[in-house]
């Protein structure tokens, strides 16, 4: 009896072939994954200058979408990440990460913070990749990825998710890339 039904089950697998497609039939265009990679990539644009980024300064600027403010900063020592000679120049989404209040005003590059934030007190270590140091956030700092070339400081994309956004590329107007030279 065993036998019998397995060679019917056998049977009834081999009718449901699968049919290759045929010369007429086109493959799509593009993959949901191959738009997803293309829709996700960040732009290069120019965030500032070396020569122009004195000790203590900070800049602000937009990434990678139209209203996401970020700050970048040259602190007194040598970062994780930073860019530079001296490893000291960073940039980092401008929002706390607990409830989205703006940190930006808030950096001090002598003592390498930014904070705290005035809602609930976190403070963020920009030498260690904006590493929470005390407060109510449990999520780093997102950091500004950069790239240094001829004296010009480049934004490449980001590490962490910006406050507010299920994806930092896709909830507004992007920024237009830079232009190579």
């Amino acid at each position: 009896m065993l036998g019998a039904v397995g060679t019917a089950g056998a049977a009834s697998v081999a009718g449901c072939g699968f049919q290759a497609p045929t010369a007429e039939e086109e493959s799509p265009a593009e993959s949901p994954t191959e738009r997803v990679a293309r829709l996700d990539r960040y732009p290069r644009i120019l965030v500032g200058s070396v020569g122009d980024l004195g000790d203590g300064d900070v800049e602000t600027f937009e990434y990678p979408l139209e209203g996401t403010r970020n700050f970048l900063t040259r602190i007194e020592g040598e970062a994780w990440d930073g860019v530079g000679s001296d490893g000291d120049i960073v940039a980092y989404n401008g929002l706390c990460t607990h409830m989205g209040c703006s940190v930006e005003g808030l950096v001090d590059p002598g003592q390498e913070m930014a904070g705290p934030c005035s809602c609930h007190y976190t403070t963020f270590d920009l030498s260690k990749g904006g590493m929470v140091v005390s407060g109510a956030a449990t999520t780093d700092l997102p950091q500004v990825r950069l790239d240094v070339e001829d004296g010009d400081i480049y934004a490449t994309g980001i590490d962490g998710l910006v406050y507010g956004y299920r994806n930092n590329l896709r909830d507004g107007t992007p920024i237009e890339a830079a232009a190579e030279e």
